[in-house]
């Protein structure tokens, strides 16, 4: 028997049993499938910029520069959109996003279409979605803890990336065969759609789900100015020894192993011989291991382990990304769909136990500028793809992967040794007293949260 508002509890064993829980919380419905919507979006788009900027120019060298046009603002804004989740209204700040996005999609797709684009006007927009990214990001991840309770917010975490490794599936795929067909600016004009369509489910979500989770009543509520909370966040993670570690297990992977999908349109077409849809399947069968990855996460809620696993699974993207390099130059295009499957799988592990960890560490109150401090590591990954775009242009992409993959395996074998205690030992199971926000998990109005205010506190949906 669980708690109140809870899956059942039992051992510390796996169970996608608990996992799947969380889809009994209407709001949390509700926000997966807004954010299926806008991962499908992300996705296309990403394959769309990738291959318009090796359109115009032909260089991997370029590719890393409009990735720098995405990374710069998630460098300089992720600290102000973590101090606003924290502030404001986070469903409210994920909705302004939302229509952003979708308005900077057209704001791509013209110019294409007409024919006036330019590699200059597409690292401008690029500006602009990093800034709308880094500012409603911190927001998201939030929000969805907010919709079950904390009890249940690792399995909501690892679900709604889930959800979007599950749109890697096809999403990729579908803008490589639009851009086929239709032109690169068929792929833009379906992703203005689909944030669209994201922003409408959202208003379907109330406000005040915090509230209504006991949330805001855990911890201090946000006061001082802007960049005095952000002054807060910052000395708080790195006052916090496991948070702090945890920010640098991911660094290491956004800055050496990410990257790689940054390389994948020129050395597909390059390197592999093969065209444009090539790229969009390659960029798809990725998310067969995300996918399962996410899904096999989500059913670890329970496990006292999760250090471990994040550590084995680390070692394996970086021997992975060893095996795309050595897999494609013996065997081609087979050896890379094989290494990028297993990337999938590991990389993916990976960031979402790391996300998970973070959020299950973090207190409430600092949630938004914890995610975007953890948010600055994912920055890195379009910055680094400059010098390694550049170098990949003097010896080629697949010696890059292959020397990317041994750094990673070795800074992650060297946190074990720093850390074996954390790395193997096992973790207590932390204690939750924060009901959930949706408490009758078929949807309807919740009761209020135990010393919470009736009615949930926080105003109207839409």
């Amino acid at each position: 028997m669980g708690g109140p508002g809870g899956p059942p509890m039992g051992s510390n064993r796996p169970s996608l049993r608990k996992a799947m829980f969380v889809f009994q919380y209407r709001y949390y419905r509700l926000l997966w499938l807004s954010s299926a919507f806008s991962f499908t979006g992300m996705q296309m788009q990403m394959v769309a910029r990738a291959l318009l900027a090796w359109q115009l120019t032909g260089s991997y060298g370029a590719i890393g520069m409009i990735s720098l046009s995405f990374g710069l603002p998630m460098l300089l804004f992720s600290l102000i959109g973590g101090a606003m989740s924290d502030r404001m209204e986070k469903r409210n700040l994920v909705l302004a996003t939302q229509v952003m996005n979708a308005v900077l999609a057209i704001a791509h797709a013209v110019p294409v279409a007409t024919g006036s684009m330019t590699i200059e006007l597409l690292f401008v927009l690029g500006l602009l979605q990093g800034t709308g990214f880094a500012l409603g990001m911190p927001a998201r991840t939030p929000l969805m803890a907010d919709a079950v309770g904390r009890e249940n917010m690792m399995a909501a975490i690892a679900m709604s990336n889930a959800a979007m490794n599950a749109t890697r599936l096809f999403g990729p795929a579908l803008a490589g065969m639009m851009v086929a067909v239709w032109g690169i600016e068929s792929a833009y004009f379906a992703q203005a759609g689909l944030n669209t369509l994201s922003a409408v489910v959202i208003l379907f979500v109330p406000t005040g789900l915090a509230a209504m989770s006991g949330a805001r009543q855990m911890g201090q509520r946000v006061q001082g100015s802007m960049f005095v909370e952000i002054g807060r966040g910052l000395r708080y993670v790195a006052t916090q020894p496991r948070v702090r570690l945890l920010m640098g297990m991911m660094f290491v992977v956004s800055l050496f192993a990410m990257p790689y999908v940054m390389l994948l349109a020129g050395f597909v077409q390059e390197d592999l011989g093969q065209g444009e849809e090539a790229y969009g399947w390659l960029q798809s069968i990725s998310g067969i291991g995300a996918i399962v990855a996410s899904v096999a996460v989500a059913a670890f809620t329970d496990f006292d382990r999760k250090p471990m696993i994040q550590w084995a699974t680390g070692i394996m993207g970086g021997l992975s990304l060893v095996a795309l390099g050595l897999g494609s130059s013996a065997f081609g295009f087979p050896g890379a769909v094989v290494a990028v499957v297993l990337l999938g799988l590991w990389l993916t592990a990976y960031q979402t136990l790391n996300n998970t960890m973070v959020m299950d560490e973090a207190d409430p109150e600092y949630y938004g500028r914890v995610m975007s401090v953890n948010m600055l590591t994912f920055s890195v990954m379009p910055l680094m793809a400059v010098p390694l775009g550049a170098l990949a242009d003097m010896i080629g992409a697949a010696k890059m992967f292959g020397i990317m993959g041994g750094i990673v395996v070795v800074v992650v074998l060297l946190t074990s040794v720093v850390n074996p205690r954390y790395t193997f030992g096992r973790q207590e199971r932390r204690d939750y007293s924060t009901p959930p926000s949706d408490a009758i998990p078929g949807g309807g109005r919740p009761p209020a949260p135990v010393g919470g205010p009736a009615g949930g506190g926080g105003g109207g949906g839409a």
